[in-house]
């Protein structure tokens, strides 16, 4: 069994794996290789919408872009082996017109910019890939992740990035890819739950008693501004079923939802229980409790149970912290 086909920590969902590496590969970060920013290119966009005239439109995952060579690359992060033809037609129709006009990219200069895309896929499915792009007349590059990050198949027009990804890029075992993006469109309620949750946490550590869904999503996903409209607003719509669940639920008699002053359809999240201003040993341990309500949480939400109150759920609260009573 090669490295690719062994199973991922529950952390991050498979097809989330060849999108992270290359997010990573765009990313000054010490545990993996930054080849593409070391090159010059930069995260522009992610799961970005592209019209081709005259073809159709296709989801970009990863849009970089290189602003002194004024091009771009397109990247489709491929988990399987399966090749869809419209949208493999669509990245090879795709012009740097098509890019600017609908894909939320500015290019330094319009009118001279290039595009090119390329596929990325795991180790084990690049030879079904490559072929069934062989299959249907298209040239595009793949790029085969495994112990290294190869081009197998075509050439880049970037020279420079063509030799380097031919030369092959060392990579740590594909489970460490950074964790960039941890959600997208197929991640389901129970999977966003503990990373939000794991942010309103961090919020109180901060002293944040108060903070906005819009605050909560752009300290989940740090690349939030570089994400496409469909998945910012799915990520936004479960965000908020989560959010008002724990709050009439777990979280029922510590939190609330309000609406922000400043904006009446931007909703804040506010703690009611005086968690900040007791010493740091209570304040630890009382989110050590507030994580296992979480985990409570996301194992009803994994059953799809209806939030049941128990005498157990409060005895985790600790003398002088216990909700005040009505």
């Amino acid at each position: 069994m090669s490295r690719d086909e062994q199973s991922f920590p529950a952390t991050i969902q498979r097809d989330l794996v060849p999108v992270n590496a290359v997010i990573g590969f765009l990313k000054r970060d010490r545990k993996w290789p930054s080849a593409l920013y070391d090159l010059g290119y930069r995260l522009a966009m992610i799961e970005q919408p592209v019209s081709a005239a005259a073809v159709g439109t296709a989801e970009i995952d990863v849009i970089c872009l290189n602003h002194k060579q004024n091009h771009a690359i397109l990247w489709e992060c491929k988990s399987g082996c399966t090749v869809g033809e419209k949208q493999a037609r669509v990245y090879a129709s795709i012009s740097a017109e098509d890019v600017q006009r609908t894909g939320n990219i500015t290019f330094p200069h319009a009118a001279s910019a290039s595009v090119e895309p390329v596929y990325c896929c795991l180790e084990s499915d690049c030879g079904a890939v490559v072929n069934s792009l062989k299959n249907l007349g298209l040239t595009i590059p793949v790029v085969s992740l495994g112990k290294q990050a190869v081009l197998v198949c075509g050439q880049l027009n970037d020279a420079d990035a063509s030799i380097h990804f031919a030369r092959g890029i060392n990579l740590p075992p594909l489970e460490e890819v950074p964790r960039f993006l941890i959600a997208n469109t197929q991640t389901p309620k129970s999977g966003l739950a503990g990373p939000f949750f794991a942010t309103i946490v961090s919020f109180l550590r901060r002293q944040t008693g108060k903070f906005s869904l819009r605050h909560l999503l752009e300290e989940t996903f740090p690349d939030w501004e570089c994400m496409g409209t469909d998945l910012r607003r799915h990520l936004s719509s479960v965000a908020r079923e989560i959010v008002k669940d724990l709050c009439e639920n777990e979280l029922r008699d510590f939190a609330r939802i309000g609406k922000a002053s400043h904006s009446p359809n931007e909703i804040m999240i506010e703690f009611t229980v005086d968690v900040l201003g007791h010493d740091a040993s209570m304040r630890t341990r009382t989110f050590q409790k507030l994580m296992r309500l979480a985990y409570e949480y996301i194992e009803r939400t994994k059953e799809n149970r209806p939030y049941e109150p128990t005498q157990a759920v409060e005895s985790l609260w600790l003398p002088g912290l216990e909700p005040e009573q009505n």
